[in-house]
This record gives C-alpha cells, sequence and structure tokens, in this order.
C-alpha cells in the first residue's frame, strides 16, 4: 500500500487524469439518474373487485366470493387472502410471497383462476384484476372544463388521454369522475297504448338484439370458420331503427316510434368540478424507470397547447404537482453541498496550505459523484 501511494505522489498526471475521468463519469450519473419523489416499494398485492348490484353482502359472498376463493387456493406464491363481502360488490385482496417462483406471472396465473370461477351469468361486468405497484406513481393532476356538454366533454377527456399516453415516461392515465356512455330509451305511454305494445317486450327485444356473443364453426369449402353474431348498438341512431313488430304487408314499428332514443352517460356517482364549471379531473402516473421532472415536463409543455389543438375555450389546469417535492429536496440537496463546501474549505484554510486545502476540497464533488455513478 505505501508503495502504490507513493506512486500516486509522484506522478501527479496519473491522479489528475483519474479525478478527471471520474468526475465525468460522475456528472454522466448526475445527467442520466432517475429522479424521484418517493421511493420504489414493491407492495406484493393482488386486489380482485367484482360488482353485483343489487345483491346483498351475503349474495356476494356466496356467489362471487367463494368460488373465486376455490379456485384461487390451488395457486403457489400467495401469502394471505382477505375477502370483504358489500352490499352490491366484493372485494380480495391477496398479499403475495416475494421469494415465490411464480412472483413475476402470478398476476397472470390470478386472473386465469378468477376467469374459471363460476359465477352468475347476470354479472354486470367480469372481476377485475389489478397488481398494485408502488412503482407506478401519480406525477401530476389536470382539471378539464369546457362549456360543451357532458357526452362531449367525456370524448374530449378521451382524446386527451390518449395524447398524454403518448408522452415519453407516462404509464397510465385515470380519468376521475368519468362516465360510460349509455343509449338511453324513454318510452312514450300514449304510443305504447295505440301501438298496443308493453314496456316488457321492448325490453326483451333490446336484450335479445343487442348481443356480440359466439355462433360456433361452420365447415365451408374454404374450410373451417368461426361464426360470431354480433348485433351490438353503435349509436343512439342505430337502436332507434330496432324493428318490435313486422307483418306480411311490411308495416314496421321501430323502437323510434315509440320511444325517444337518444345517447347519454351513466348516472354520476361523485360530482367535479374546474372553474365554477362541470368538469373532470386527471391523474397521470409515470412508469418506474421514468424520471419525474421530466416526466412532468413533458406534460405540462402539452398542457400549453390543448387551446390550440381543441380551441379557445377548453380549461385545463394542473394541480398537485407531486414533482415539486423532488424539486425542493434537490435544491436542498445543492445549498447544502455547496454552503458545506465552502464551509470545508474555510475550514482547510486554517490549518493548511492555500493548495493542499484546494486540492483536498476538490476530491468531495470527486467523491460524491463517483458515487452517483456506482
Amino acid at each position: 500500500m505505501t508503495a502504490f501511494i507513493r506512486y500516486l505522489v509522484n506522478r501527479g498526471m496519473v491522479v489528475n487524469m483519474v479525478s478527471v475521468f471520474l468526475l465525468a463519469l460522475g456528472l454522466y450519473a448526475m445527467f442520466h439518474i432517475n429522479r424521484e419523489a418517493f421511493p420504489n416499494v414493491n407492495l406484493d398485492k393482488v386486489q380482485i373487485d367484482a360488482v353485483y348490484p343489487g345483491a346483498s353482502p351475503e349474495e356476494v359472498e356466496q356467489l362471487i366470493i367463494t368460488p373465486i376463493e376455490q379456485e384461487l387456493r390451488s395457486l403457489n406464491g400467495i401469502d394471505k387472502m382477505t375477502s370483504m363481502s358489500f352490499p352490491g360488490s366484493g372485494r380480495i385482496t391477496l398479499e403475495l410471497d416475494p421469494k415465490a417462483a411464480n412472483r413475476d406471472r402470478i398476476s397472470n396465473e390470478v386472473t386465469l383462476a378468477v376467469n374459471r370461477a363460476s359465477l352468475p351469468n347476470d354479472l354486470p361486468a367480469d372481476p377485475v384484476v389489478t397488481e398494485i405497484d408502488g412503482s407506478v406513481f401519480p406525477v401530476i393532476r389536470l382539471a378539464l372544463a369546457a362549456p360543451i356538454d357532458e357526452l362531449a366533454l367525456q370524448r374530449l377527456a378521451d382524446e386527451i388521454k390518449d395524447d398524454l399516453l403518448a408522452i415519453k415516461g407516462v404509464a397510465q392515465v385515470v380519468i376521475q369522475g368519468e362516465r360510460k356512455a349509455e343509449i338511453r330509451v324513454v318510452v312514450d305511454p300514449r304510443r305504447l297504448a295505440e301501438e298496443r305494445i308493453s314496456v316488457g317486450e321492448i325490453a326483451r327485444v333490446l336484450q335479445s338484439w343487442n348481443l356480440n356473443v359466439p355462433g360456433g364453426d361452420i365447415n365451408t369449402p374454404e374450410g373451417q370458420k368461426v361464426v360470431r353474431v354480433v348485433g351490438e348498438f353503435t349509436s343512439a341512431r342505430d337502436a332507434a331503427q330496432l324493428v318490435l313488430r313486422a307483418n306480411d304487408r311490411g308495416d314496421v314499428l321501430r323502437l323510434g316510434d315509440v320511444a325517444k332514443v337518444s345517447e347519454a352517460l351513466v348516472t354520476p356517482q361523485t360530482l367535479l368540478g374546474a372553474g365554477a364549471t362541470s368538469g373532470l379531473a386527471m391523474m397521470v402516473l409515470k412508469k418506474s424507470q421514468a424520471d419525474i421532472l421530466t416526466t412532468t415536463d413533458l406534460v405540462k409543455a402539452y398542457v400549453a397547447t390543448i387551446k390550440q389543438r381543441y380551441g379557445e375555450q377548453v380549461t385545463v389546469t394542473t394541480f398537485q404537482d407531486f414533482s415539486r417535492f423532488a424539486r425542493m429536496r434537490l435544491g436542498v440537496l445543492t445549498n447544502n453541498g455547496a454552503v458545506g463546501l465552502v464551509l470545508v474549505f474555510i475550514s482547510l484554510l486554517l490549518f493548511l496550505r492555500f493548495s493542499v486545502a484546494m486540492t483536498t476540497t476538490l476530491g468531495l464533488p470527486v467523491i460524491f459523484l463517483t458515487g452517483l455513478f456506482i
């Protein structure tokens, strides 16, 4: 060790070159390292949510929770299973074993197990399997408002969501206050009486024709082909053309003749406002490997162009900018580092020559930046 130190002392040029090389590596790492507001944490949890409107908690447990649990018990890698039943919905939370051999594919295995479960045929939607990932973190929230009807505002939010997903570093965009579009049928009691048709008949016709189901396979000269019955309504006008009754003379009674058919949104459960008008909130989540400051700056740059893209009447404001925590901490770190470096230099200067104090002080940034690269 003594010989190595003597070698470095006698060859200052080598030490300077190594120091410059390490300084360059540290500067490269400083400008390419990912900055985070909070550390990434793997929560090792999977959540299963199911909705069954009108069912009691006991029915939800018997018809949904229990069949899913029976399928999940056959899976490896699950440490703990917690189930909760509510009026009209249920939730199963799985705590995973981080050391399990199938950790990378456990979410897919849970989805397959849920699909195998024997569930009621009248469920409005399949259970949703969500892996709770702490690395996908929200970076900023947006408030969208415009003097247009609710349906047009929802479609505008979908377009802005697609634009945000195209930004580098954005992993997911959650629209808060989002409502699904529906085709609303309001019957005319007078017309129903004139045509001698009941609401139940209209409901049965709608249920039997608004389908998208497989029809099996057929053999053709070109080979076997798959048949699928696609009869879903694509618009209110399409639904209004549904034939309720017809005769041999060609007289046809359509849904639009006895009811007002329009496209609307489901009844809201949460009301959001922006700028004293009804609006929507959008939460932007970044990818685990993305830099929070860069991603936030790109989102803000896009927000500045929304008026040019969609009109001056569209207002989008940003709030809850989580990148400010990272900016604040980096600012504190930079200021403390600069002040500490000056204090170290002054302290060394009181006991050592200027050249020695300066050389020792310059070694501190080299050591710090080298640590960033490592």
